[in-house]
């Protein structure tokens, strides 16, 4: 084929491709318009309508369901009375002036007590000795008492601590008033001892054995 007949082929090849394209593309064959239908403007509101939804605060908006939320229950913490778990026990309440006796860790009977103001120190101790009757000097007189139930030592003179009744001078008469025992003003007026009323006395003398624990709790 002559080259000026390829030149020719050629020309009407591209006029035929070109006047198809118009055409095709709405009839306006301006280069502009051309242009303007090829490369169409995309908004930024079209690209993210086409966005997959991502979940925020744990929210997925495609579904609208919320996370659940942890529950949390709140237990009230047992109130301790200081008894052993099990047993016979006895509990001295020095802040209080009381005392109270305990069987598998529940109270029985609770007494009016009058102690010191510093001894003996909160903790647990056990009954080691126990003797019906027992004397005494630290009032600066010679008393008795009766239903000794000692469990530990005096931190400062190293006497035996006890529970034991009120005690008596010579002469019979109580060194406190019986109404006064387990009264504010009387707090203090042992040297050590957990000091209860005479039918009191019998009761935790009756109540505790060597090795049962005494806990004292203030």
């Amino acid at each position: 084929m002559r080259r000026e007949h390829r030149i020719l082929l050629g020309a009407l090849v591209g006029f035929l491709a070109l006047a198809l394209g118009v055409r095709l593309l709405g009839g306006d064959s301006s280069p502009s318009k051309l242009a303007a239908t090829l490369v169409k403007p995309v908004s930024a509101d079209s690209v993210a309508s086409t966005l997959p939804l991502v979940p925020v605060g744990g929210v997925d908006p495609a579904t609208s369901v919320a996370p659940v939320a942890e529950t949390t229950t709140t237990v009230a913490a047992p109130v301790s009375n200081g008894c052993a778990a099990s047993g016979h026990s006895a509990v001295v309440d020095r802040v209080n002036q009381r005392t109270w006796l305990c069987s598998d860790g529940q109270i029985t009977e609770t007494f009016v007590m009058t102690s010191a103001n510093s001894q003996p120190d909160p903790g647990t101790y056990k009954v080691y000795a126990k003797d019906l009757k027992a004397s005494s000097t630290l009032t600066g007189e010679f008393s008795t008492m009766t239903h000794f139930v000692a469990f530990t030592r005096g931190k400062y003179t190293n006497a035996r601590i006890a529970f034991h009744s009120i005690p008596k001078y010579s002469n019979g008469e109580y060194v406190q008033p019986l109404e006064s025992v387990g009264t504010a003003e009387k707090h203090g007026a042992s040297a050590g001892c957990i000091r209860v009323l005479p039918e009191d006395s019998v009761k935790i003398w009756d109540w505790l054995d060597k090795g049962d624990p005494v806990i004292v709790v203030s």
